[in-house]
């Protein structure tokens, strides 16, 4: 009799722990992001490969592409720094320019293929430009200016330009924060020449990491009277490092709070007004064992991302990458995975309003809360509010939703999608697993109505739209 006494007081003790308060009473509007907040990134390494992981033509590229519209596509990385244009269609784009540096060709004709994507998709097209061609320490703009030349006469409206890629810790092109500033007040001269590209946005400096001391020197230069958007690279760790045990470590996720923090608040004293991106950004810089950052568990990762930066003032995330290892879209199949259907259903329930929600007292408990998108392609009204959460524990947890007049709820719930676990390449939502209708559909991701508290359980994360909160702040 004492045991089943001591194991009923246990369970009790566990249950009252696990239950997690959701409170909308008195939380407050302290940031708003842009439907295109959340973006995405291509290597330029995919022009010297030939796309040969890519068909911009492809109906089922296509529809996962136009189902994140409205969305920012970023065309950078490490590799365009050796990227040459020509207009010559018949070079082959893996000419190395010479035997010392591993320069490559984009032609008139890739360069059109990447307009027409942008423009088939409805997404805003950044281009990184190469700051590798210089003149007695200066950047030597000719090849860009071709390039401009050749947008100008297309007529591609180009949404920004970025120069130069990760130049802290790019030591091969000699090229200082202060230099750099030089060189990104030229491009700003040079666009702003040619009337039909004067409107796109400079985006810069790329840096490598979090790291403000590069960024303020850029800024204070000279930097701050060129860049539109400033940016900073980000990654938790590299792919050697990557496990599921690390995936899930709120402390690890946790750890990305105080960096956003500083540098908001660093680049809001230096350069007043500027908006801040994660410009390029992804859970690991390398692929990971076992395709696990395409996995499940690296969902936690990303969407926690999402919060952390809507809730402290970042303006733009970039995932790195749409197509390719670890992106949001496998190579050659087109297979979405997890973190697609994420990205989907932030796009589609995530406002711009975002509420200052107390955190969990349980760390495995993260949760945001935003005003619901409007106008709602899932039929939701102005005052409606969206709470996504995760739960980084093997416990369920018993949610409550108050501070509202009404806490009825549809529920989009995620959990892995087969007996791989959190190492499954696939999810269920709701129960379901989430599978393309066909290369030109979409499933309906259609959510559970739900009253009362809500039981999340163990590695289960998603979204909970309160679709008659009537918050004020959302009318």
């Amino acid at each position: 009799m004492l045991s089943c006494i001591v194991i009923l007081f246990t369970l009790f003790i566990n249950h009252v722990y696990l239950d997690v308060n959701i409170n909308l009473s008195n939380v407050a509007v302290v940031q708003k992001i842009d439907p295109r907040f959340l973006g995405v990134t291509m290597d330029s390494g995919a022009i010297q490969n030939h796309w040969h992981n890519l068909s911009f033509t492809s109906p089922k590229l296509l529809t996962l592409a136009r189902a994140l519209t409205p969305c920012i596509i970023r065309v950078g990385g490490t590799d365009a720094d050796y990227v040459v244009f020509t207009r010559n269609n018949t070079k082959h784009p893996s000419y190395r320019k010479n035997v010392n540096v591993n320069n490559f060709y984009m032609s008139a004709s890739d360069w059109d293929r990447i307009n027409m994507f942008a423009n088939n998709t409805g997404w805003d097209l950044i281009f990184d430009l190469s700051i590798a061609p210089r003149i007695n320490g200066q950047w030597n703009a000719t090849n860009a200016i071709d390039l401009l030349k050749y947008t100008v006469e297309k007529g591609y409206k180009i949404y920004g330009f970025e120069l130069g890629n990760e130049l802290n810790i790019s030591p091969q092109f000699h090229v200082s924060a202060q230099q750099s500033a030089v060189d990104f007040l030229s491009l700003k001269k040079l666009l702003t020449s040619m009337l039909s590209l004067s409107s796109s946005r400079i985006i810069g400096p790329d840096v490598a990491g979090i790291v403000v001391s590069f960024t303020e020197e850029f800024l204070k230069a000279g930097g701050l009277n060129a860049v539109d958007v400033v940016t900073f690279h980000h990654y938790y760790m590299g792919g050697s490092a990557a496990t599921v045990a690390r995936f899930k470590d709120p402390l690890i996720l946790e750890s990305l709070v105080p960096q956003i923090i500083e540098s908001v608040e660093a680049i809001g004293k230096t350069a007043p007004g500027k908006p801040v991106w994660l410009g390029e950004t992804s859970t690991t810089w390398s692929a990971g064992p076992n395709n696990i950052d395409s996995a499940y568990v690296a969902s936690f990762m990303w969407l926690d991302k999402l919060g952390v930066c809507a809730r402290f003032g970042v303006k733009g995330v970039l995932r790195q990458t749409f197509s390719g290892n670890g992106g949001l879209v496998g190579p050659y199949t087109f297979d979405p995975n997890n973190d697609y259907w994420i990205s989907v259903l932030y796009k589609r329930l995530v406002g711009s309003y975002v509420f200052n929600i107390t955190k969990s007292t349980d760390i495995n408990i993260r949760m945001y809360a935003h005003c619901t998108t409007f106008p709602s392609m899932m039929g939701y009204q102005r005052g409606s509010v969206t709470v996504y959460l995760l739960n980084l524990g093997s416990d369920a947890v018993t949610l409550d939703v108050t501070g509202v007049s009404d806490t009825t709820q549809d529920l989009y719930l995620f959990s892995p999608g087969d007996e791989q676990g959190l190492t499954s390449q696939y999810a269920k939502l709701n129960g379901n697993l989430i599978q393309l209708m066909s290369d030109y559909e979409l499933p309906p991701l259609n959510p559970v109505p739900h009253s009362g508290p809500i039981e999340l359980g163990g590695y289960n994360l998603g979204f909970i739209v309160l679709p008659n909160a009537n918050k004020t702040e959302c009318m």
